[in-house]
């Protein structure tokens, strides 16, 4: 319930301090004189986008504060969840929001900072506000289903099939974007055949390409290669003066000294191990020269194979090892492209799986539905017959449901139908209904579904709009009815309706040193009759007017209250 607004320095307003009261509160004043500021300021509090020229000329910031008391559980969850559980919030929440000249804003909760988004959440758990031109979403024949949702209390049945229709989009677009890969990999799978198989056909080895340029280089220079190991192996080993003999004579000569000075066979032992590794790198050299024969047909096919890595490397990859993994990488997507129909099966099944769950709901849903509907055309009209509009009847039409168009709402095409005279064939309301008629369907459903608001405080601004005399007073006695239950706040410029009110406010604005000032205050049992008399003779009160203003109120008075009950079943 809201307590208290305190806005300054807000547009026109200097300074307020607005007073509510549980019950039927109401607001009148003079047009401009800051009835809407006020409506403005709450939102402003609860996380509305204030406009850039709010803040009051001349100052530096403007303040909107709001104390509500008897804060419903789904509020006080909403304060849980975001840390501030430990502020008392069952008992009080003061929300405080700054707007600052330059149009930053801060906002507070129970003395913390707190952000939009928490003021946002909030918001709807505190109150709710119905407009002038709320009724008109009954000409919106989309906006029947929900309607019919609120007035049957389906809130939660219709966010699980939310939920799993939200799951079924997920799912399909999945399935969807594997297709579109694996179209997209089948176009490609020619190509990557084509080239893994290139790749596989050559047998790369690492090194091959250091090994065979090697090769190339002694096929090439075979000849001369050959001379110049022929001439080293003679002058090693076979030569006449092959350095092998001379080595052996000076050996002989070191043997026969050793015999006589034993040190010698250090030195000895040296030219003997130099003279075993001439006699090896000899051997060496003579297998070499023998390998060295040409042969065309091998350099021509060493060509071949450099030629076939240098062309594969530029296609694919600077090394050999790089086109090696190149290789690997095509074989393995070749594997995964076999792999994509098992993948496609398991999103298939996903999608159908989801598909049943979003249908089974629908259809759960739709079950529901009509059984508020059929709740809603009975009590409904039981509140139009309040409402001046007697001989009235009142359908909810269902379209054929396609189970293959299961939406985030269910399946169902709901319209609100309507004769509103007795004898009259119903039609389609949103075709047929006269601004007032609608003004009254609306707070008649408001009425019927003031149960399911979760206790925010209910405000209607200015929805008496198109209707008077008798049909004035049935909602004046109607505004009053759900005061009976729940805090309402009305804005209205009908006498009849502020008549029924339990607690009214004026707001009036006057000139103070040269600047427009709005203030507001709420009025005594004497003061009503002459804001009364205001809103039925203008800015002079005759006496007649006055009379009659307290005709309004002695017959508001005396007018009796009845119960209304709730449509539908909450699941």
């Amino acid at each position: 319930m809201l307590r208290a607004l305190r806005v300054s320095d807000l547009a026109i307003i200097d300074e307020i301090e607005l007073l509510l009261e549980p019950g039927f509160n109401v607001i009148t004043g003079e047009t401009g004189a800051g009835k809407s500021i006020l409506l403005q300021a709450l939102d402003v509090a609860l996380g509305g986008r204030p406009d850039a020229d709010l803040v009051r000329s001349g100052a530096e910031e403007a303040v909107v504060e709001a104390l509500f008391t008897d804060v419903p559980d789904a509020a006080r969850e909403v304060l849980r969840a975001a840390g501030l559980s430990g502020h008392d919030a069952g008992e009080e929440l003061v929300i405080r929001r700054v707007i600052a000249a330059g149009g930053r804003t801060r906002a507070f909760v129970n003395g913390a900072m707190g952000s939009l988004a928490l003021l946002r959440d909030l918001a709807p758990h505190l109150l709710r506000v119905y407009g002038q031109d709320e009724h008109q979403a009954l000409r919106r024949v989309e906006s029947h289903r929900e309607l019919l949702d609120a007035a049957g209390g389906l809130g939660r049945t219709v966010e699980e099939m939310r939920r799993r229709h939200t799951r079924l989009s997920a799912a399909r677009q999945a399935l969807a974007d594997r297709r579109n890969s694996q179209r997209a990999a089948t176009e490609r799978v020619d190509l990557l055949r084509f080239q893994a198989d290139e790749l596989t056909k050559v047998s790369l080895v690492p090194g091959e390409e250091e090994s065979l340029t090697s090769e190339r280089a002694r096929l090439v220079h075979a000849e001369r290669l050959g001379t110049l190991a022929t001439s080293a192996e003679q002058g090693l080993y076979s030569g006449e003066t092959a350095a092998v003999d001379s080595l052996g004579r000076a050996l002989g000569f070191l043997r026969e000294a050793e015999r006589v000075d034993p040190a010698i066979g250090r030195i000895r032992g040296l030219v003997e191990a130099a003279l075993a590794e001439l006699e090896e790198a000899g051997g060496e050299l003579g297998r070499y020269v023998r390998t060295l024969s040409p042969n065309p047909a091998r350099l021509e096919a060493v060509e071949d194979r450099l030629a076939d890595l240098a062309r594969l490397k530029r296609k694919y990859g600077a090394t050999v090892e790089e086109l090696i993994r190149k290789r690997e990488s095509l074989l393995a997507e070749l594997t995964a492209a076999g792999e994509g129909d098992e993948a496609l099966a398991g999103l298939v099944a996903e999608v159908e799986a989801a598909e049943r769950d979003a249908l089974d709901w629908a259809k759960r849903l739709s079950v529901e539905r009509r059984q508020v509907a059929h709740s809603l055309e009975k009590s409904l009209v039981t509140e139009l017959r309040q409402l001046a509009m007697e001989g009235s009847r009142f359908q909810v039409r269902f379209a054929d449901a396609d189970d293959k168009s299961v939406g985030p709402t269910g399946r169902d095409e709901v319209e609100f139908y309507l004769a509103a005279n007795r004898g009259e064939e119903v039609r389609a309301l949103a075709r047929v209904a006269s601004g007032g008629e609608l003004s009254r369907i609306m707070l008649a459903l408001k009425t019927l579904t003031a149960a399911d608001e979760h206790g925010a405080m209910l405000i209607f601004d200015e929805v008496d709009a198109g209707v008077g005399g008798a049909v004035a007073e049935v909602i004046g006695r109607k505004l009053r009815q759900l005061g009976r239950r729940r805090q309402v706040l009305s804005v209205t410029h009908l006498p009849v309706i502020a008549a029924f009110a339990e607690h009214h406010i004026v707001v009036a604005k006057r000139v103070i040193e040269g600047r427009t000032v709005s203030s507001a205050r709420p009025l005594s049992s004497a003061d009503r009759v002459t804001e009364l008399a205001r809103m039925l003779g203008g800015a002079r009160v005759t006496r007649e007017a006055q009379q009659h203003a307290e005709e309004l109120l002695a017959t508001a008075a005396a007018s009796p209250v009845k119960a209304s009950g709730r449509t539908g079943t909450a699941p």
